[in-house]
């Protein structure tokens, strides 16, 4: 509890590993999860699915707003970003295209896990 609170600067931040990508899985069980209700609630219970889809979407978001940050890739700031930057910035496996709040360029920032 005290280390979280002791945490300050790149202390708090380190690079992915590959133990990290276990969390594939929840993005897996997502798609199927997704994928197999389609086929069962699509045709009479479209509204339902399509809340639980967004819902889950939601929380998949909330949950890698708070545990990931970002490396600015021009003058190596560490940051973290708000949900809509999370939602509607382009992205792919280990990097999204972010405005770094330091030295204000653009750039695809590499992500970095955020030590709780």
């Amino acid at each position: 509890m005290w280390e979280s609170a002791l945490m300050t600067g790149t202390d708090r931040y380190r690079d992915i590993e590959r133990s990290d990508w276990r969390g594939i899985w929840v993005i897996l069980l997502f798609i199927l999860m997704i994928t197999l209700s389609s086929v069962f609630m699509l045709p009479k219970y479209w509204h339902l699915w399509m809340m639980m889809t967004i819902g889950s979407i939601y929380l998949i978001l909330t949950w890698h707003t708070k545990n990931f940050a970002y490396r600015c890739p021009n003058c190596n700031e560490i940051f973290e970003i708000l949900f809509t930057d999370n939602f509607l910035g382009p992205n792919n496996i280990t990097k999204k295209y972010l405005k770094c709040p330091k030295c204000e360029k653009g750039g695809w920032a590499q992500i970095m896990i955020i030590n709780k």
